[in-house]
């Protein structure tokens, strides 16, 4: 069978037959071809809280914290099951907040309040900026202060496409506290139990002074389910931080090691610029994964990037796997990685430390610092890395019962001498007598193992 009776068996219809005038049209049409597109609810308000509706002028002088919170509680009050079916949308603008927990707040009741997939959006980066323009004096609560304080109720988070504007070097982020069970013991038990869970940073500039921007915590029954990813994220060359840019860990750390548990972090294409303070303070350890991005230091005053304090005693959380960052320090008193690790593993990939060479004097600068509590080490690698200054391992090499320094086809700007002690000029130093090491494959320094 051929022609147009061949088509329309199979269920086609020819484009000859269309300009022929077989297309039918009216009813006839949309029987043909379906339900029409007007059916289809594209009303944005249905899924979305403009902030703007309930009176913020995003103008950067007008207080828009009462218009924002409502809007947010707006966003809150259709959940199903702790679902949020809107999410909080910001025009742009220039957002003053003066007021804490505008974008979250607790107490809660805990497990029956929880927030599934509430969704912060912007329009881009310093088009929608959130200036957090506050008053506020110091404070060791690390429950005040916040722009969001979650108590054992937010998961599924998600902030994109915008910038918060910190002008107080007191100001905090957010403050996420978990607990799985309530005793007699519970630190904050009015916030019954629940978590604080999975959260992304899409396309999110940090900008100014803050205490901290991020703080995971929780007492002596939580285990963080944590997961923090963030997504072509950035901070500003003015980014000082009292305490860290993110903290895990904050409430007496040493005695609640059931936090050592899935806390899981994930950084894709960042460019992170710090001018003073700790980035990432890890006291709870973690499962931490970084992938590309442009790290930079600013100015001389002291920087770390990753700072474990810790020796942490729970495999599962002492990993670091840093690959393809272009890191810049340019002073004494910047560190990239200042770790305490007692075991687990510190991997770097393809990264390079090299802003450091554009300063006389570099070679004397300590970049990498690795502790030697109970005379043991994670096993820290070194992969096809360019290195400047020298590194330290800041114990006796032979008390050291476990884990190793290894560089794998590496290139060493200062020296082509691999190991010495603290005194001497090689790359690898030792406080005193260099013991569990490897050199292989390096640009031009000799094959060497002890």
């Amino acid at each position: 069978m051929s022609g147009i009776a061949g088509n329309e068996e199979r269920g086609q219809v020819s484009r000859r037959a269309l300009a022929g005038g077989l297309a039918v049209t009216g009813m006839g049409a949309l029987s043909m071809w379906g339900a029409g597109p007007a059916e289809a609810n594209t009303d944005p308000s249905v899924y979305s809280v403009d902030v703007k509706d309930y009176g913020a002028k995003g103008d950067g002088t007008t207080d828009d914290s009462d218009a924002i919170k409502a809007a947010v509680t707006a966003a809150l009050s259709g959940r199903s099951n702790g679902v949020v079916r809107k999410e909080v949308f910001f025009p742009p603008g220039n957002y003053k907040i003066t007021k804490k927990d505008t974008l979250m707040w607790s107490p809660t009741t805990g497990n029956a309040d929880q927030v599934f997939g509430l969704r912060f959006r912007g329009s881009g980066p310093r088009v929608t900026n959130i200036s957090f323009a506050t008053n506020f004096t110091a404070n060791a609560d690390p429950r005040e202060n916040n722009l969001i304080t979650a108590a054992v109720r937010l998961r599924y988070a998600y902030f994109e496409d915008m910038s918060f504007q910190s002008n107080n070097a007191n100001n905090r982020f957010a403050y996420y506290w978990s607990v799985d069970t309530i005793d007699a013991n519970s630190q904050y038990p009015g916030y019954g139990n629940g978590q604080n869970q999975y959260f992304v940073y899409k396309n999110v500039e940090w900008k100014g002074p803050w205490d901290r921007v991020i703080g995971i915590d929780g007492d002596h029954e939580a285990n963080n389910n944590s997961e923090h990813h963030f997504i072509l994220c950035s901070t500003d060359t003015v980014s000082v931080y009292t305490d860290a840019f993110l903290h895990c860990g904050i409430s007496s750390p040493s005695s609640r090691n059931q936090q050592n548990q899935f806390l899981n972090f994930f950084m894709l294409s960042c460019n992170f610029a710090l001018a003073g303070g700790d980035f990432f303070r890890f006291d709870r350890g973690g499962s931490i994964n970084v992938i590309g991005g442009s790290w930079s230091m600013v100015g001389s005053n002291p920087a770390r990037y990753f700072y474990m304090p810790l020796a942490n005693g729970e495999l599962s959380a002492t990993r670091l796997n840093v690959t393809g960052v272009r890191f810049e320090p340019k002073s004494a008193n910047h560190k990239i990685i200042d770790c305490n690790w007692s075991n687990g593993n510190v991997t770097f990939t393809s990264c390079s430390d090299m802003a450091a060479v554009q300063i006389p004097g570099a070679a004397a600068y300590n970049l990498h610092r690795y502790g030697t509590p109970s005379n043991r080490l994670p096993t820290v690698r070194y992969q096809d890395c360019v290195l400047a200054g020298h590194h330290l391992v800041d114990g006796a090499g032979t008390s050291l019962t476990n884990g190793k320094m290894i560089y794998e086809g590496c290139r060493f700007y200062h020296t082509n001498t691999a190991v010495s002690a603290a005194s001497g000029t090689a790359f690898l130093r030792y406080t005193s007598a260099p013991a569990r090491y490897a050199f292989r494959d390096s640009w031009a320094t000799a094959d060497v193992s002890g």
